[in-house]
């Protein structure tokens, strides 16, 4: 029983390295312009209009708009990736140690609990 223990806790460890390893190596990729991230958002431009007039002045473009979404989505999938990576390490090595248990003091048994 003890062994298989420590097989589930050594999976388990690999697994969250693994995981702590992806996250980390897909967001260096997509900050760093490698790759991109997914396209969940399609927004509008922000524009403001001046008055009377028909055109107004865009503040924000729509692609920009939806690259911050996007991007921002992507980096909390990712810290979520790497969180329950790192709970799972945390969770195998906890299976792989050993846990012993020391008494500091011995109990004292009284004659009353040795008669029931």
């Amino acid at each position: 029983m003890l062994r298989n223990e420590k097989i589930v806790g050594y999976a388990l460890l690999f697994l969250g390295i693994t995981l702590l390893l992806f996250s980390i190596f897909e967001m260096f990729n997509v900050y760093y312009g490698n790759a991109t991230a997914p396209k969940l958002f399609e927004l509008q431009d922000i524009s403001l209009s001046m008055g009377q007039s028909s055109t107004g002045v865009s503040l924000i473009q729509g692609t920009q708009l939806s690259q911050i979404a996007d991007l921002l989505c992507w980096f909390l999938l990712m810290g979520f990736v790497l969180f329950g990576g790192g709970k799972i390490a945390s969770l195998g090595v906890n299976m792989i140690k050993d846990i012993q248990v020391q008494i500091k003091d011995s109990l004292k048994v009284t004659e009353e609990t040795k008669e029931n």
